[in-house]
């Protein structure tokens, strides 16, 4: 039995993405508990399953002082539960976590890397600022595990014990299943015709997910007498704008932002396509969804969408700001129906390596072998 610490600057990203890695650790006798601020409210299964949430003061800015009161009380968390392991996601709760070692040396540090911030297409700036960051800290951390294949190469340049590649968080697969819902019923819903060829764009709506680039691209099609349909499902900072822009271009009856949405899979089913285009990802879970539902994808050619999507296989790869060719990737799918079901077909076959149970596995092999050197060096003292 271990005792390990979840540590993650927002508790929206445990109940997203970790609730079934957490409860996995729970059944093979370990105890869990998490440390995060707790912005909206922590999921209920965990709770039940004694998992306690401490809620410590991070920010997302890695200014604000408030980050160093989150470590101190990190600091007070660890004397009092004494925590074998603390497995650490995203930037500011990585880096705080990971720090816990300067004061605890016996402490192992496990870093589920989301996509580190300086990449193959990644400004100077971030390579200036984050690479030497992710150096430095390379020396308080055992065991690094990334989603993608860009990542895990940086990774072997660090001096870490450990390095492993997973597939991600994972996606369970069995609850993306079209059959279940009516496709016709939620077009009529989102006032979509049962011929319209639809378009979906699972992404928050700000700089990164890039979503000017399909507006650009619907509209070239628009000039070629080709109309489709986008529904955009997720919230942002540049959502009123993009708004603006759609009534601006006369493009408010093919474009749709829903905002957040909880039907996600009922979205997908209504859809003919997904579409991705960031400037930057780890290993983008609503790229799985959509191909867990058996969408091809048209995907920005970077790390983490390359990974999932095979160009010409299961799906289009384009280059971020290019929206000509964004959209003759479009025309393609819309003018060859077979081939845009051929590619669903081969992106359904292509996810099934993703599947949440199998990721979790991985994990808890992880977990297995840092178990046994725990093991092993507990030996060694005593003798």
């Amino acid at each position: 039995m271990r005792r390990i610490l979840y540590i993650t600057t927002l508790s929206r990203t445990i109940n997203s993405f970790l609730v079934p890695h957490i409860e996995k650790l729970i059944d093979e006798g370990n105890i869990v508990d998490c440390a995060c601020s707790i912005d909206e409210e922590v999921d209920k299964h965990l709770t039940k399953r004694g998992v306690r949430f401490f809620n410590v003061p991070f920010t997302r800015n890695p200014l604000n002082p408030m980050n160093g009161k989150a470590f101190i009380d990190l600091v007070k968390i660890q004397k009092q539960f004494n925590y074998d392991t603390v497995h650490v996601h995203t930037p500011i709760a990585a880096l705080y976590g990971r720090l816990l070692k300067l004061r605890f040396p016996e402490l192992k540090t496990i870093y589920t890397v989301h996509g580190f911030h300086f990449y193959k297409e990644a400004p100077i700036v971030n390579w200036g600022i984050y690479y030497p960051i992710e150096k430095v800290m390379a020396h308080y951390t055992d065991t690094i595990i990334t989603m993608n294949s860009e990542d895990y190469e940086q990774a072997k340049k660090f001096k870490v014990k450990e390095i492993h590649k997973v597939n991600g968080v994972g996606v369970n697969l069995t609850s993306y299943r079209g059959d279940l819902y009516d496709r016709n019923e939620i077009r009529k819903g989102l006032s979509l015709k049962d011929g319209d060829f639809v378009i979906i764009m699972i992404a928050e709506v700000n700089k990164n997910k890039n979503h000017k680039q399909m507006i650009d691209a619907v509209d070239i099609l628009n000039k070629k007498g080709i109309q489709v349909k986008v529904i955009c499902a997720g919230d942002g900072p540049l959502l009123k704008s993009l708004v603006t822009e759609l009534t601006e271009r006369d493009l408010q009856d093919q474009i749709q932002f829903l905002g957040n949405r909880n039907d996600i899979t009922e979205l997908i089913t209504a859809s003919d396509l997904g579409m991705l285009m960031s400037y930057r990802e780890g290993l983008p879970r609503n790229i799985m969804e959509l191909m867990a539902c058996k969408k091809p994808v048209i995907g920005t050619k970077i790390r983490g969408i390359r990974d999932l999507v095979e160009d010409e296989n299961s799906g289009f790869l384009v280059n971020v700001g290019d929206a000509d060719e964004t959209a003759k990737r479009i025309e393609e799918l819309y003018k060859d129906r077979s081939l845009l079901e051929k590619m669903g077909s081969n992106a359904y076959e292509s996810i099934q390596k993703y599947d949440v149970n199998q990721v979790i596995a991985h994990l808890v092999e992880i977990y297995g072998v840092n178990n046994q050197r725990i093991k092993q060096r507990l030996t060694k003292n005593i003798s």
